[in-house]
């Protein structure tokens, strides 16, 4: 299970993703993976979208940025907000 001590709600982030995901139209989570792979050059597996989804499992640092790369609402901090369990968070969104 997902940190629950963690400024952020995996629960809620779970949804987003899997929100993103169907929006962008990976319709199953191997085609994110192929997507993410491709573009990023980083190899999660179907099993790790489906476990952040029900957020039996938080991502790390490289796939939460993986992730961005392919489903842009993920670097939109408005979309984002409500994963923040406070919403004094800031977060940095950096383009290089």
């Amino acid at each position: 299970m997902a940190k629950e001590n963690s400024v952020i709600d995996w629960e809620a982030y779970g949804v987003l993703l899997k929100a993103s995901r169907l929006a962008n139209g990976y319709s199953r989570g191997l085609s994110l993976v192929k997507a993410v792979e491709e573009k990023t050059g980083m190899r999660i597996s179907e099993r790790t979208v489906y476990a952040l989804e029900d957020a039996s499992r938080a991502p790390s640092a490289d796939i939460f940025i993986a992730l961005q790369q392919v489903l842009p609402e993920l670097q939109d901090p408005e979309f984002l907000r409500p994963v923040f369990r406070n919403s004094n968070v800031k977060v940095a969104i950096v383009s290089l």
